[in-house]
């Protein structure tokens, strides 16, 4: 049996659920937390400890992305059981998962993120980075997912990245497969 994970900026990084202890040489831009989606996502009153911020917000608070339109919430147990309990669920548009919406779409809550990179939302969440409180997915498994979807706004974030004076090169990056 190989090992399960991926490699990201020439380091192993085991889908074993263990955080991730990667030191990013890209500053964490704290301020950013007190913009408008962060303080709608605080009202929600998520258990913070079952949710993970993922889509592109972790390139925002790193300063490696100007802007964000909306947050992709990732949550479990009582964070999900939360959510459905304050608008109704429906099927997200990727992965078997489903989303609640709220603030016309400005944040969405999900029961998964793209299962078949990531697992299970519990060991997503063990690998995150905490910042401001908050678990942020990280920065490697960001691009992990935009490189899976490829989306034209995907590769231009990809892109960017790749030509920051703040980031090592990305071509580094394989997924392996699952034990």
């Amino acid at each position: 049996m190989g090992r399960a994970g991926y490699w990201g900026f020439n380091r192993f990084v085991p889908h074993s659920g263990e955080p991730s202890s990667m030191n990013l040489p890209c500053p964490v831009l704290s301020e950013r937390l007190e913009s408008e989606p962060f303080q709608r996502l605080s009202t929600l009153s998520l258990p913070r400890e079952d949710f993970v911020i993922a889509g592109s917000a972790p390139l925002f608070i790193r300063g490696l992305r100007d802007e964000i339109s909306d947050l992709d919430i990732v949550t479990y147990g009582a964070g999900w059981e939360r959510a459905r309990s304050l608008a109704e669920a429906h099927n997200a548009p990727y992965g078997k998962v489903e989303s609640v919406p709220f603030f016309e779409g400005r944040i969405e809550v999900l029961n998964g993120w793209f299962p078949h990179l990531f697992g299970t939302v519990p060991a997503l969440i063990a690998r995150a980075e905490i910042i401001g409180g908050f678990r942020f997915l990280t920065v490697p498994d960001t691009v992990l997912w935009k490189r899976d979807l490829d989306r034209e706004k995907d590769r231009a974030d990809l892109l960017r990245l790749s030509c920051s004076p703040r980031r090592p090169p990305l071509r580094r990056i394989k997924v392996l497969a699952r034990a």
